[in-house]
């Protein structure tokens, strides 16, 4: 009989974990930091700050990544509920957001605020998540976890927001969009309650990363080791393939916003994005390698850019389906970033420095991030929209051609 138990709890332990990890995925999908949230910020005319909630959220998920081997040190055997704790707190920063919106009241700091609470809670969940799904899961297991919750969410947003269109023509424009807050907010909820059933892990006794560590390691591997000084600086030329995204939901907002519907295909289309790319990206890096995973990304985020700006200048193709166009363009692209990132410190560092390396790496991002969201949101917000993405556009082809120079081959 033990062993039957034994048998069955590990199967247990996949299934719970992959209802858990849907449902946030479906839940951030539709209340998504990138898409959603710049889209409604600049319907209210806050074209600055709807170009910083990502790097906000970016700098958030470092100082969460930071204060995680703390809590979780505290935590012990009880990590399943850290993550149920901060997915819960996630929900409510939707709710809150969502409610600014209806009201218009304090939209710019609000959004700014849930953006950068909740980059901190995600991150904290996510370094939660990954130790619990390591005590419970063999390793082809967990792989496999993250491809399939990954999958399974996005269709699920996907489904989700379909759902919604019939009963849009009756809606009001600009309050229809806040349904996919309400409901990104529900399905943080059930995920924050799924938590709880994962159940209890060993404690562990591991020595964790600390952010002084992470910021030492880095700054000497970038002394010492040319490869990681390649890859730093290949981070820092990606942030705005990452970034371009909500420049393009600013953009589909300012011509599109009183149309209902409109940022709901945005949101199927970032999830298509989603699908679509986790198939090519496997493709790719299996026959290209990271440099072929880099470049492929740089020419569809430039594609993306590019698609934009013949939007702005030809208005016979401004229409919502062709930025849902963009939209899977600029996912699929933004994906592949941290997978090559990952593969490439895989390759040349020693497995016992690989976090710290990775968790610099965010940080150099998260400064970039910011530093170029307000240059970008301050331009779209005093000169014209259009200028951040023709920005966005030359950078683009820059990293392209240095991802042909300094990423590896294989």
């Amino acid at each position: 009989m033990t062993d039957v138990t034994a048998e069955r709890a590990p199967g247990r332990a996949y299934r719970v974990l992959l209802t858990q990890g849907t449902l946030y995925t479906t839940g951030t999908q539709l209340a998504n930091v990138s898409v959603v949230l710049p889209f409604i910020c600049a319907q209210e005319g806050y074209y600055w700050a709807a170009g910083l909630l990502y790097p906000a959220y970016s700098v958030g998920v470092v100082v969460g990544n930071s204060l995680s081997p703390y809590l979780l040190q505290r935590a012990r055997h009880l990590k399943h509920l850290v993550i149920a704790i901060t997915t819960g707190l996630m929900a409510a920063l939707v709710v809150i957001s969502a409610f600014s919106a209806w009201t218009r009241l304090f939209v710019a700091g609000i959004f700014l605020s849930v953006s950068l609470a909740t980059g901190v809670v995600s991150g904290i969940s996510k370094v939660a998540y990954s130790e619990v799904v390591s005590s419970k899961l063999e390793d082809h297991r967990r792989s496999d976890l993250v491809l399939t919750q990954g999958a399974i969410g996005a269709i699920g947003a996907i489904a989700t927001t379909l759902v919604l269109l019939p009963f849009l023509a009756q809606r009001d424009p600009q309050h229809s969009h806040l349904d996919l807050l309400w409901l990104g907010s529900s399905g943080l909820l059930a995920a924050a309650i799924a938590a709880v059933f994962i159940g209890p892990v060993p404690a562990s006794a591991d020595t964790r990363v600390t952010f002084r560590d992470t910021y030492r390691d880095g700054v000497r591997a970038a002394r010492s080791q040319s490869w990681f000084r390649r890859y730093a600086l290949i981070q820092l030329l990606f942030v705005p393939v990452s970034l371009g995204t909500s420049f393009y939901s600013i953009h589909a907002s300012v011509n599109h916003s009183d149309t209902a519907g409109s940022l709901h295909v945005l949101v199927i289309s970032s999830s298509i994005g989603m699908v679509a790319g986790s198939l090519f990206w496997r493709f790719v890096s299996r026959y290209l390698g990271v440099r072929g995973m880099l470049i492929n990304s740089a020419l569809l985020g430039t594609a993306a850019a590019a698609v934009c700006v013949v939007m702005e200048y030809r208005d016979d193709l401004n229409h919502i389906w062709i930025y849902g166009i963009v939209f899977i363009l600029a996912t699929m692209a933004n994906q592949a970033i941290f997978s090559a990132g990952l593969a490439w410190v895989g390759a040349f560092a020693a497995e016992l420095h690989r976090a710290t390396l990775l968790g610099f790496g965010s940080l150099l991002i998260a400064v970039e991030s910011s530093l170029l969201g307000a240059a970008l949101g301050a331009v779209a917000q005093n000169a014209a929209v259009v200028g951040p993405i023709i920005t966005i556009l030359v950078l683009n082809v820059v990293a392209g051609i240095a991802a042909v120079w300094a990423a590896p081959s294989g």
